[in-house]
């Protein structure tokens, strides 16, 4: 098992923070790690106490003590324990779900011991034994799991266990995302195989007499068909190494836009794999979409083909044609709306309206090292002193502590008790601790009774101000204040009484519902590791030297970390959907350019390919409006036809968008409606040019060429 854990290393400049990870010695057994240098924690290192030992990743090895050798034996200070590194880790090693860790100390509790039961934030690793399915093995944590409720937490519905494979752990949250991405590229390069095909037909229609001859000559179909595959091949690969050429230019780009969520996202490139399977791709789309207009013209009527070669279309070909630009048509359809879809979900999330003004609020964190502030009550100390401190640099408003807010932290969740006139299950409620300055900080105003004071002190009855959620939900006809919410897990016990009551702020994602929040006073139950809001008076980043250096008064063991705008936090959770609406938009651009070409080529051959027969309208009275609008009719019916295709594709594959689209249903009726105008635009633009070469038919010229 393992889980994160923040220290702060003694250098000459001063403690810095560094992060740091508790492990147990299974963590490295489950997931393969070797120790480049020395050793990997052992069993004899869990005394069930801090223990004397760390090892070092690789890289924090290379960075921070210059990748010595000697390192091995090295004593380092974190918190005022003095450490001997025994280990480092060999490159790249990463634990799931856990995060940055620049060194690993063992576990230094007994998670068996009663006390430690309700600590959490661990996520464990294991190998499954030969022979045992992952379906067997959760049938048996399921047992295990009832039998350390029943026995520890028979009160807490909302905890459990939960077994799943370190490659859904790793991916499972960007999974719908890649597959859009396969998904997106698998339809473009369907679009641009369906405009070949519709190319090497052409071709062999128009080849149909040099076909003939050769077959005359005693070339027979096999080999005819094999010289049609080669100059197709000769075509794939030309265009494959273009593509490949592309390719790296745009896997520069994409990995300077991808978020770093993304698994793995730094190994992306050109390598020997990406290479073949490109050559296995040119290969195998050429044989699928080659093979056909091969075979098609290798079959030909020696006597009809060498007489009457060149007079009209085949009927065949341009019912196979136009079936090629209708499911090209029908791709892009599902590309664009895919792509409408997702820009109208990015401009829901940046349309975020919190309820108060955000540009000029500044967060960072602090960490209050164990050894100088191991007590609640210096705990709160020094958070009081240091928004004192803060508050006094030019150009700042107000500050603030908490523990999470808007957009940052307050992830902790808690099962209570609350008093209601009914008995009813314990509630899950998001809780956060914060400074009586917080809500004035935010600008959120309190609705009803008082927010936290100064005056809540260490030794008073512990008060908590709730959101408006929690309070309509849970007394939806009564007075909230004087209301209680008692926490207890068997050894600890807190009961808050409810002193007012604050405004909802809407989460980030409108499809998200707003939780029932408590929040209490951090004078009363503070924790080392807190956020600190900061309002400014002018540009939040011309302050932040100023507020560091400040911070470093108040403590040289203190730091500002992730120093950041609010506005900049938006940013940075907006890198996945803006990331994904422009590669999804990209696709659906180059899908709607290549399925116009295909309509354009498709109607240019027929036109030029019916050249007599527009010859005899002409000649029996026919209007040049006539003919455009026939020109642009067989246009718009593949389109339309096209078009509601591709929607009812869209509409039954929506259920794979649900999990990238919020703020908008999956079957928006504005961006269906926008998608297929588009569509249909774009194939009358490319009606327009064969159209109007039909409509310039000159009909003696017409009928004197045949």
């Amino acid at each position: 098992m393992a889980r994160q854990w923040p220290y702060h290393i003694e250098t000459p400049r001063g403690a810095e923070g560094i992060d740091g990870g508790l492990a147990s010695p299974g963590l490295f057994i489950a997931l393969g790690a070797r120790a480049e240098l020395g050793r990997l924690i052992e069993p004899a290192d869990m005394i069930g106490r801090p223990s004397t030992v760390a090892v070092l990743t690789h890289e924090t090895w290379q960075a921070r003590f210059g990748g010595r050798r000697d390192i091995l034996g090295q004593v380092i200070t974190l918190d005022k324990d003095a450490l001997t590194i025994v280990g480092v880790l060999e490159p790249g090693f990463e634990v799931p779900r856990v995060g940055t860790v620049a060194l690993w100390r063992p576990l230094h509790i007994n998670p068996k011991d009663e006390e430690h039961r309700e600590w959490r934030g661990f996520v464990s690793f294991g190998r499954l034994r030969p022979g045992i399915s992952l379906r067997e093995a959760r049938a048996e944590l399921a047992t295990l799991a009832g039998q350390v409720r029943s026995a520890h937490f028979p009160t807490t519905a909302g905890w459990g266990l939960e077994m799943t494979t370190t490659r859904d752990l790793v991916v499972g949250g960007v999974r719908p995302m890649l597959y859009l991405f396969l998904a997106s590229v698998l339809a473009v390069l369907l679009i641009g195989c369906a405009n070949i095909a519709n190319l090497m037909l052409a071709r062999a229609n128009a080849r149909t007499r040099e076909v003939a001859l050769r077959a005359a000559l005693g070339a027979s179909p096999g080999r005819i068909v094999r010289a049609l595959l080669v100059e197709s091949l000769l075509l794939s690969f030309a265009g494959g190494a273009l593509g490949v050429a592309l390719a790296v230019a745009a896997t520069r780009a994409f990995k300077a836009l991808a978020p770093t969520r993304i698994p793995r996202v730094a190994d992306v490139g050109i390598d020997g794999r990406v290479l073949l399977f490109a050559l296995v791709v040119t290969i195998a789309t050429t044989l699928v979409f080659g093979l056909v207009p091969a075979l098609r013209g290798a079959r030909v009527d020696l006597k009809q083909a060498i007489s009457e070669a060149g007079r009209g279309t085949s009927a065949s070909r341009g019912w196979l044609g136009a079936a090629l630009v209708v499911g090209e048509l029908a791709l892009a359809v599902v590309l664009v709306a895919s792509a409408g879809l997702l820009v109208r979900s990015f401009v829901a999330l940046t349309s975020w309206r919190p309820g108060f003004e955000q540009q000029h609020i500044l967060t960072f964190t602090i960490f209050a090292p164990n050894a100088k502030y191991s007590t609640s009550a210096s705990v709160a100390s020094l958070l009081k002193r240091l928004e004192g401190e803060v508050a006094a640099v030019p150009g700042v408003s107000n500050v603030a502590t908490a523990s999470g807010g808007p957009l940052f932290g307050g992830r902790e969740t808690w099962e209570m008790d609350v008093q209601q006139p009914a008995a009813l299950p314990r509630a899950s409620v998001r809780w956060y601790d914060a400074s009586p300055t917080f809500f004035p900080t935010l600008g959120v105003p309190i609705v009803r009774g008082r927010g936290l004071s100064e005056t809540d002190g260490k030794n008073d009855p512990l008060v908590g101000v709730v959101n408006e959620t929690l309070a309509r939900r849970f007394w939806p006809q009564v007075d909230p204040i004087g209301k209680t919410l008692t926490f207890s897990n068997g050894t600890d016990r807190a009961v808050f009484r409810v002193v007012g009551v604050v405004r909802d702020v809407p989460p980030l994602n409108p499809d998200d519902p707003i939780e029932p929040q408590l929040f209490w006073s951090n004078r009363q139950l503070p924790r080392p590791y807190s956020f600190v809001i900061v309002r400014t008076a002018l540009e939040p980043a011309a302050l932040t030297s100023a507020i560091a250096t400040r911070v470093k008064a108040v403590d040289r063991d203190l730091e500002a970390n992730n120093i950041r705008t609010l506005p900049e936090r938006m940013q940075r959770e907006l890198v996945t959907p803006r990331f994904t609406m422009l590669l999804v938009s990209a696709f659906g651009i180059a899908a709607l350019f290549f399925a116009g070409v295909g309509t354009f080529g498709l109607l240019s051959y027929l036109v030029s390919q019916r050249t007599r027969e527009i010859g005899i309208r002409y000649a029996l009275g026919a209007q040049r409006k006539d003919v455009i609008l026939a020109v642009v009719g067989r246009g718009v019916a593949l389109a339309a036809l096209g078009t509601a295709i591709g929607i009812a594709v869209t509409l039954a594959a929506g259920g794979a968008m649900r999990a990238l689209v919020v703020g908008v249903s999956v079957s928006d009726v504005p961006t269906l409606a926008a998608t297929a105008l588009t569509l249909l635009a774009v194939a009358v633009a490319a009606c327009l040019v064969p159209a109007l070469r039909a409509s310039r038919v000159n009909p003696v010229i017409a009928l004197n060429s045949e």
